[in-house]
């Protein structure tokens, strides 16, 4: 009887393990989160992914702009042109050094151009040729680059619209006001804005003497563009706001049907090289009135230097449709030289 006893014990200590183990490793009954949370905790893991490898790809936006691009009749259409917020950016960086209390102007000028000299954004350089894609408008009156199509004569219409420029230096480096008022605004300068960023909105209420009150809305933006030396190949008047009667830079006939596909998605590529003092600045403000309650700032900066040449093209299928000059950018010619006769041995 105690033996058996004895081995119900033991039976019962065996079970009980036993149980135990596959409790252990039985699978958990916790439900599985819902496809929307898994996608979202997906997306919140990948960045991690991102970040420890090793080797980034290469962004095609920043890399060097080479002329050879341009000598077949197809540009990338994916190209988006190098930011030029992110190249103002840069520069400023490099060269945002002050004079110093006990630096003489000889020493600082030195120093500033050492800083400039240095590769940024990469493997870029001031001395390279830099390529800025900017939109094409339909809207011909404002500056900038825009188009007209006449739907009864399939006849396109391409604009090249700089406005004047004059720059009053406020914003950028206490050096340079004098080098702008003196150097850069004693030449014709063109101008392209290509953005603008609002750095903050809020709002307030302003009043006047007569205790009139009103709802102001306050804005801080910064623009982004280029002003370069008069570009030579475009022969007309600048005007200082809005063209009235715009001159067309190119013409020539596309069909109807393509145009409405083509037109819209058209885009100008501006090559350019870069000259000192390589960002310029000028900056705008307005008062709120009763009737214009805006309290409005803007910090302007461009990049300075000359254009070399305009690109029309597809941003669709990348095909080129006009050249600024028409010879831009266009392999030269090869010239085969004759062999010379030979004397005829008597």
């Amino acid at each position: 009887m105690e033996s058996k006893l004895k081995s119900w014990i033991v039976f019962v200590l065996v079970t009980s393990w036993i149980s135990a183990a596959v409790a252990q490793t039985a699978p958990t009954t916790e439900k599985e989160p819902p496809v929307k949370q898994t996608q979202k905790m997906e997306q919140i893991a990948k960045p991690s992914l991102i970040t420890v490898s090793k080797v980034a790809p290469k962004n095609p936006s920043t890399s060097k702009f080479s002329l050879d691009r341009l000598e077949s009749d197809r540009l990338d259409p994916s190209y988006t042109g190098i930011p030029i917020a992110k190249v103002v950016e840069a520069i400023e960086k490099m060269s945002g050094s002050k004079k110093g209390e006990f630096e003489s102007t000889a020493e600082f000028t030195a120093r500033k151009a050492a800083a400039l000299s240095k590769k940024f954004m990469g493997d870029l350089s001031l001395d390279d040729t830099f390529a800025f894609v900017f939109p094409v408008s339909a809207h011909v009156l404002r500056s900038g680059f825009g188009y007209q199509f006449n739907a009864d004569t399939s006849e396109v219409r391409l604009f090249v619209l700089p406005l004047e420029s004059r720059m009053n230096g406020i914003g950028g480096p206490d050096f340079q006001i004098e080098t702008i008022l003196r150097k850069i605004n004693g030449e014709n300068l063109d101008q392209f804005d290509f953005g603008r960023k609002i750095d903050s909105r809020s709002t307030y209420t302003g009043s006047n003497a007569y205790g009139v009150t009103v709802g102001v809305e306050k804005i801080r933006s910064t623009r982004y563009g280029i002003v370069v030396k008069q570009i030579p190949f475009l022969t007309f008047k600048r005007e200082k706001h809005i063209y009235g009667n715009p001159k067309p830079q190119v013409q020539f006939n596309l069909e109807n049907v393509r145009a409405a596909k083509e037109l819209p998605a058209l885009k100008a590529l501006v090559v350019m090289k870069l000259a000192d003092p390589y960002v310029v600045y000028n900056y705008n403000s307005s008062k709120p009135t009763r009737d214009d309650p805006y309290d409005i700032a803007d910090q302007s900066k461009y990049l300075t230097g000359n254009v070399l040449g305009i690109v029309f093209y597809s941003g669709i299928t990348g095909e080129i449709f006009a050249r600024l000059p028409e010879s831009f950018g266009k392999p030269e010619p090869q010239v085969e030289t004759m062999p010379e006769d030979k004397p005829v041995s008597q």
